[in-house]
């Protein structure tokens, strides 16, 4: 559907085509119009201004906009009110929409000229109901008035009673978390439901030492200017200075008609404690004065809640252990709230592990969590590679005392070596010139890849050597048996007894990659019939401890014995093998309190996994295999 502008310019083109090939031959009498495209053209963005329930006394302005959109000046031969003085409609002039001032009208318009013009009404009576026509009288060609032509705008008026008229718009859709309650809610009369008697404002949960606002905008809805006095808070519960009115900034103003006005409330506590108060503003409302509201009075009402959250969370950290390579394991953060107000958790940050990604939660999004209430939080550490594995969790909210919580994590993905005999190869009752063959069994006790890159005699009597290898790998060494988590081999160590030789002693070292044992591991293999000194062998318990908190932790190694008749332990020697770091790499500083006695102990500082060496010597100054006690240290 075309609009009047495009059918005139259609109507126009199709005239001037139809002209234009009229003239073209040899037509006799034809006069053609060389000035069609230079035509002014009179467009108005309104054919009618309506003036409803105007008050005596306060005329009402409204704006026309008169544009030229032909292509020559647009000339004003008449531009006024067809009743003259008569007419409770006037043409003012040219209107300023920046100033909103009055000026004189032009004699014309320029091609695309556009003018703003102001008409004002001003009704004899409250009951006047009146009509008038704006002229505008131009050089337009079309014909006056018309569809191409609206030189003619009708004019209508309606007088009415004086009525200031206040409204009320709250500027807050928000409600409170936790109880739904509106931060801003206007309550009209019961009778009719219609007009604002008061407006409710809710500052919820403020944490003291911190400012919230809220804001309504007064607006005169009514046709005469609406005074308002009393912008001043009363008493009310708590402390008054923790409000604060911000706009306006006098105690009475005046709102013209279609003026507003806007209110804001600030609140800053000082301290924790349920606040209120209000102010009773009055006003010349007349809706408000009808409904025996004394002095038009329009209520304020103020609710405020200072209070603040308070974040605990548990455990403040997360050793993982026993998890393997490639594997997953989570475990949950509680985040508490026992404060008074409703906490939110803004954040999660998560930080550390040697891969990234090795440790990570679902979601770093916040949540809230109500007053008493409980939010969970789950970890996941996945590691990908062997080794130490150090991080943590950040956890952000709006406790104004601890912005932020750290939960340190730690995991340790690491081979371990076991091995069956895990210290001597007996052979028994071997005679003379004979043989025996016993099993060795290499165990991966870890949760990473164990690789194997030796296993070879140190020590082997004899010429041949009475101990041997067999059923190794064809290419090992040369490449290294690896085994994954829980997988063993298994070889053989045969012996053939030299009967030049009594009491036959061989050692074998195994090379291998696990932290948690001696590099190499020895293992002995021993001929029960020579008469030889055998190694004492270490012994600490417990083995293995899991503890809470930082107590001191003791150790025994009393249980420690030589295998030999006749012969015992002469010396204990106590050291750390591994102890845990701070979150900044710094690392424990526990100490041993005894290092030769056959008890130690000591008092941890940092959380997380101790490993103590224990290692003794018999008489004749041979050592035994380290023997590793691990001490886990939990919150």
């Amino acid at each position: 559907m075309l609009n009047r502008r495009e059918r005139r310019r259609l109507t126009r083109t199709l005239g001037g085509l139809l002209l234009t090939l009229l003239c073209a031959g040899p037509v006799i009498n034809c006069e053609c119009d060389s000035g069609l495209d230079g035509r002014p053209e009179l467009e108005v963005d309104l054919t009618a201004l309506q003036f409803d329930d105007v008050a005596v006394g306060f005329s009402q302005i409204r704006v026309l906009t008169i544009s030229n959109v032909g292509r020559a000046g647009l000339v004003f031969n008449s531009l006024a009110v067809r009743g003259g003085d008569s007419s409770p409609f006037a043409l003012l002039g040219s209107w300023d929409a920046a100033t909103e001032e009055v000026g004189e009208l032009p004699g014309s318009l320029g091609l695309g000229g556009s003018i703003q013009i102001a008409v004002n009404y001003d009704p004899l009576t409250e009951d006047a109901q009146d009509f008038d026509v704006l002229e505008v009288m131009t050089n337009d060609r079309d014909e006056c008035p018309s569809e191409f032509n609206q030189c003619e705008i009708q004019l209508s008026g309606t007088g009415a009673p004086p009525d200031p008229d206040l409204a009320v718009i709250c500027q807050h859709d928000e409600t409170c978390p936790g109880t739904g309650a509106p931060y801003c809610q206007t309550v009209r009369d019961a009778a009719t439901n219609e007009h604002p008697v008061r407006v409710s404002f809710n500052f919820c949960d403020v944490a003291p030492g911190s400012e919230s606002f809220l804001q309504a905008l007064l607006y005169n809805a009514g046709n005469v200017p609406l005074s308002m006095d009393g912008f001043i808070f009363d008493g009310g519960i708590g402390d008054p200075t923790d409000f604060r009115l911000q706009e306006p900034a006098a105690e009475d103003i005046i709102l013209q008609p279609g003026q507003s006005q806007m209110m804001t409330l600030v609140y800053s506590p000082a301290m924790e404690g349920f606040d209120n108060t209000g102010m009773d503003i009055f006003t010349n409302d007349t809706d408000l004065t009808q409904m025996s509201f004394a002095d038009g009075t329009f209520s304020v009402r103020v609710l405020a809640n200072a209070a603040s959250p308070n974040i605990q969370v548990s455990p403040v950290n997360i050793p993982f252990t026993g998890v393997s390579q490639g594997q997953e394991v989570t475990e949950t953060i509680t985040v508490n709230n026992t404060g008074s107000a409703i906490l939110v958790v803004s954040g999660l940050e998560v930080t550390g592990g040697s891969v990234e990604g090795e440790f990570y939660v679902d979601s770093e999004d916040g949540f809230e969590v109500g007053v008493g209430g409980q939010g969970f939080i789950d970890v996941t550490y996945a590691p990908s590679d062997s080794g130490a594995d150090d991080g943590s969790i950040i956890i952000y909210s709006n406790d104004p005392d601890e912005a932020s919580v750290t939960v340190t994590l730690g995991g340790a993905v690491r081979p371990d070596l076991d091995v069956t005999p895990f210290d001597v190869v007996q052979f028994l009752n071997v005679p003379q010139g004979g043989s025996d063959t016993q099993d060795v069994n290499l165990r991966n006790v870890g949760h990473a890849d164990l690789t194997v890159s030796a296993i070879a005699f140190s020590m082997n009597p004899g010429d041949p050597p009475v101990f041997s290898l067999d059923g190794l790998p064809a290419d090992f060494p040369a490449n290294p048996i690896v085994l994954a988590p829980t997988e063993s081999l298994t070889f053989q160590v045969d012996f053939l007894d030299n009967t030049m030789i009594e009491g036959e002693i061989g050692q074998i070292d195994i090379g291998h990659d696990s932290p948690n044992d001696s590099i190499p591991y020895i293992l002995i293999c021993q001929n029960s019939g020579t008469a030889a000194n055998l190694p004492p062998v270490a012994d600490v318990q417990p083995r293995t401890q899991t503890v809470n908190g930082l107590d001191p932790i003791h150790l025994d190694g009393s249980g420690s014995f030589d295998p030999d008749v006749d012969d015992s332990i002469s010396i204990y020697s106590w050291s750390f093998l591994f102890k845990p770091q701070t979150p900044q790499g710094e690392p424990s500083e526990a100490f041993l309190d005894s290092s030769d006695e056959a008890t130690t102990s000591f008092t941890p500082d940092i959380y997380g996994e101790y490993i103590v060496r224990l290692v003794v010597f018999d008489t004749f100054g041979a050592m035994s295999q380290p023997f590793d006690a691990s001490i886990s240290v939990s919150p």
